[in-house]
């Protein structure tokens, strides 16, 4: 369903009535086949108002149906796009031509069929060749219809149709209201088409290069935690941009059919707790609550008792796992859970709890994949176009692997063919990142605090390539905690330590830290020793002072 998400509305409401003010796009969920007279005002609204909780898109006639637009285009789109159709049989169904056509429809799309028997027996439907029961009068009273000049007013090959309609139907196993209350057979309508309702895959990327091969990667860190004896918890770390949620939306879309219940919680990290639970809640229990504060929130989440998967995508606060994680591994049925958790900051997931086994950390794409995925983007081809193949190298190394950057300067060549162009758009890529690339990594800059942010810049304009413990000594001289400071970089994907024990940044995260250094109202550092100096101390093991701060 491309036009139109009818999954759930994540601020508790409906997004059924959304799709109710644009009906001429015709895509809806579920479609309720129905005779108006019987059950309308009851059994009928009572299902539709149950599953537009659930913000699916209901189709009941002219609850939506528009002014101005002809019943029969908009009945058809309906009834072509939902996945499940119900048809409620009362005792004057089978009097509606417009029933019986709507029913042939339902068969011929493929869609399921959930048969909903209100005040009559399958059989009512089955034997429909003689006067004996209900439907077989009505379909012989449409026999007997003749129009003004004597013929017959429906073709008896239409009949015919609507009599096969109802025998296929009669033997498809539905639901019945004997010896129970109307209440009842709502609630097992509604929970069969929560189970057969179509959920569309989550929209990964539009090239997804390299996806399935970090898939296989995080397999590895999956397979070690399953024979646990608690609930699955996984982690995903990474600088943003290198992919963390497209990573996720693929595991969840291969993962979430195994689950009775599945959830995605996207951006947690720039919404209120209590607006996620209910998310959460609603998802797992599919039974809207209005969660007002977090400790309400958290009682309600430890009453989920389903299978289930959970993703908590983008997270940066402890107090979000405390509140979203937490509850739902501490309930019961846990080896039944599968929660993943994305986040720029290990220590966050540390923190909860998560030990380092289950935290695998996202890097960037390999040479060849890198190549791949930014000639996507700039070329509508895996390959670059003859001519380009120089460029492209250049290109490569200024992104050096980070997905956002090839795909988002990717696109800014997309159907430039003058080689001039990408020379004067690699030196300005060069100088100025492209502002995409600068809100996303600016993000786990601000997130920062000010010691940690000072050491991010030394390192962005004097410390890259440069030995960690040398680098420590430096900030201890500024009386930084500087192991400390190094840490949580480190842990935020912002710095990394390699095997020679010296620092590596990302060049875009170089180029981020050098553009924050120059602002003219930011308090700057001069560095006051020369490379030689720095290498000098290395024998030296007491706090060094190099540096004086300046506006």
């Amino acid at each position: 369903m491309a036009d139109v998400n009818f999954t759930p509305a994540r601020d508790g409401t409906s997004s059924a009535s959304t799709s109710q003010g644009n009906t001429n796009s015709y895509v809806f969920d579920v479609f309720v086949n129905h005779r108006g007279p019987d059950v309308k005002k009851g059994l009928a609204s009572h299902i539709y108002n149950r599953l537009t909780d659930f913000g699916l898109g209901v189709f009941l006639d002219q609850e939506v149906l528009e002014r101005g637009e002809g019943l029969n285009p908009q009945i058809e789109g309906a009834i072509r796009t939902a996945s499940v159709h119900v048809a409620i049989f009362s005792p004057n169904y089978a009097q509606s031509a417009w029933c019986l056509d709507e029913l042939v429809q339902m068969l011929e799309s493929g869609s399921t069929i959930i048969p909903v028997f209100y005040n009559v027996e399958p059989a009512d439907l089955r034997w429909t060749r003689s006067g004996d029961r209900v439907y077989g009068r009505d379909l012989a009273s449409f026999e007997r219809k003749r129009k003004f000049d004597g013929q017959p007013r429906y073709e008896p090959n239409t009949i015919e149709k609507w009599r096969n309609a109802l025998s296929a139907v009669a033997d498809i196993i539905g639901f019945e209201l004997k010896d129970k209350e109307e209440w009842q057979l709502v609630h097992e309508v509604v929970q069969q088409v929560l189970k057969k309702v179509r959920k569309p895959p989550l929209d990964v990327a539009k090239y997804p290069t390299g996806v399935d091969e970090k898939i296989k990667e995080l397999d590895r860190t999956l397979s070690l935690q399953r024979q646990r004896e608690k609930a699955t918890v996984l982690g995903i770390v990474g600088l943003g941009g290198v992919g963390k949620t497209t990573l996720a939306k693929q595991f969840f879309n291969r993962e979430r059919s195994n689950y009775d219940r599945s959830c995605f919680l996207f951006d947690v990290r720039s919404k209120s707790l209590p607006s996620l639970q209910s998310s959460l809640f609603t998802d797992l229990i599919q039974r809207n609550a209005q969660i007002n504060s977090v400790a309400e929130g958290i009682g309600w989440l430890k009453t989920v008792d389903q299978r289930a998967l959970i993703i908590l995508d983008d997270t940066d606060h402890i107090n979000q796992l405390d509140a979203l994680c937490a509850p739902v591994v501490d309930s019961i049925h846990v080896r039944s859970r599968l929660i993943l958790i994305t986040s720029r900051n290990k220590d966050v997931l540390i923190s909860a709890g998560i030990e380092e086994s289950s935290i695998y950390t996202l890097k960037g794409l390999n040479p060849e994949l890198s190549r791949e995925l930014f000639c996507w983007h700039a070329f509508g081809q895996p390959r670059p176009v003859i001519g380009f193949e120089e460029v492209v190298k250049k290109f490569l190394d200024v992104c050096n692997g980070l997905p956002l950057s090839l795909k988002v300067i990717g696109a800014l060549l997309r159907g430039k063919h003058d080689l001039k162009h990408w020379d004067a758009q690699l030196r300005k890529t060069s100088k100025v990142l492209p502002e995409d690339i600068q809100n996303t990594l600016r993000i786990s800059y601000d997130a920062l605090d000010g010691e940690e942010k000072q050491i991010f810049l030394d390192i962005a304009c004097f410390f890259i390539g440069e030995d960690r413990d040398t680098s420590i000594r430096v900030w201890d001289g500024s009386n930084w905690e500087g192991f400390l400071g190094l840490w949580k970089l480190e842990n935020r994907c912002l710095v990394e330590v390699d095997a020679e024990n010296c620092l590596r940044m990302h060049d875009h995260l170089r180029d981020l830290g050098r553009d924050i250094a120059e602002n003219p109202e930011h308090p700057r550092r001069l560095c006051r020793f020369t490379k030689n100096f720095l290498h000098n101390v290395v024998s030296d093991q007491s706090p060094v002072s190099v540096f004086e701060d300046f506006h």
